[in-house]
């Protein structure tokens, strides 16, 4: 399948997988609060986040904010760098999708402490071992992955902090 073609998959998890969706949204706002980031921006994030591609009106859905809200803020993301557009093939319609990956999207989006880092890797590492209980579910696969992207990012930026901070403090 050509990379700027629609999904496949159903965007949409059922059950607990969507709970748990909801919670990693939530997660997502509470970090963009401490930081002063719009909660509808780091809403649409998290769902580009955990769903890799997804469209306006797939956005539309998830968040329930008007379309003109999801194409203000999409439009202001990729101005930012942080989000690209690519025209579905045979269509009229865009999906969109972060550009680089986790470590990249936060030094452009944010500045968070290692602290910060500890308790997201925390949270997202239990809720890993959480979901596990729902691995027969549809939708389990796609957000297993997602998390553990995530979290392998998270970790990364740790390790990242961690040696610059000794760096500095030899000096």
């Amino acid at each position: 399948m050509n990379s700027n073609q629609a999904q496949d998959h159903d965007f949409r998890f059922k059950g607990k997988i969507k709970d748990y969706e909801k919670t990693l949204i939530r997660f997502f706002v509470d970090i963009g609060k401490n930081k002063d980031t719009p909660s509808k921006v780091q809403e649409i994030l998290g769902y580009l986040i955990i769903h890799n591609k997804l469209t306006q009106s797939n956005l539309k859905e998830l968040t329930g904010y008007s379309t003109g809200t999801i194409s203000l803020t999409l439009g202001n993301l990729i101005k930012l760098g942080v989000v690209q557009k690519e025209r579905i093939v045979l269509s009229n319609k865009y999906q969109y999708s972060l550009t680089g990956d986790l470590p990249q999207l936060i030094e452009r989006t944010s500045e968070v402490s290692s602290e910060h880092f500890t308790i997201i890797s925390k949270f997202l590492g239990d809720k890993l071992n959480e979901l596990d209980e729902f691995r027969d579910k549809e939708g389990y696969t796609n957000l297993h992955t997602q998390i553990n992207v995530l979290l392998g990012g998270f970790n990364k930026v740790l390790k990242i902090a961690s040696s610059m901070t000794e760096a500095f403090s030899e000096d």
